[in-house]
């Protein structure tokens, strides 16, 4: 990119010479207003010729947007029948989760609670029956873990 920048900056530089070297040679051979004349005519046909390059350009530009919308329709189309499809296929979720979430409340109530009731039942009755017929006492379960690990720990520091 810079050695293109150099290139076009030594260009300029030397087609600037030029044309002031052609404008004081015309000058000294007192042909300057026929280079004048000239040089209108040079810029008239190159307007002429970047007026001619815009309307193709924008007749390009015609032609291309035309070619997107009619690409465009049948994209649009199908965004919009996948977009149907999403919709339903959420509608048919939303009544999926409705239904797990009645069935799990409609199964909590009827089996989970009694069953929660009667085992709570069971277990209570059975520490009831080991405290009267039992030593006289019931160990809470943080002192039976405590005795567990203190069984742990002897049997380990025995072992060494």
């Amino acid at each position: 990119m810079q050695s293109a920048k150099k290139y076009a900056i030594i260009v300029a530089v030397v087609v600037a010479l030029l044309i002031i070297a052609g404008l004081v040679v015309a000058g000294i051979f007192h042909v300057l207003l026929d280079v004048l004349y000239i040089a209108l005519f040079l810029l008239a046909l190159l307007m002429v010729t970047a007026t001619l390059f815009q309307i193709y350009s924008i007749l390009m530009l015609v032609r291309t947007i035309t070619t997107v919308r009619d690409e465009l329709k049948p994209l649009v189309s199908s965004v919009q029948e996948t977009v149907g499809l999403v919709k339903e296929t959420a509608q048919t979720a939303g009544h999926t989760v409705s239904t797990i979430g009645n069935t799990a409340s409609f199964a909590s109530e009827l089996a989970l609670r009694p069953s929660v009731r009667v085992v709570a039942a069971a277990v209570a009755g059975q520490q009831m029956v080991k405290v009267f017929f039992g030593k006289g006492h019931t160990r809470s379960r943080a002192e039976e873990r405590r005795q567990q690990q203190l069984e742990a720990m002897q049997a380990s520091a025995g072992g060494e």
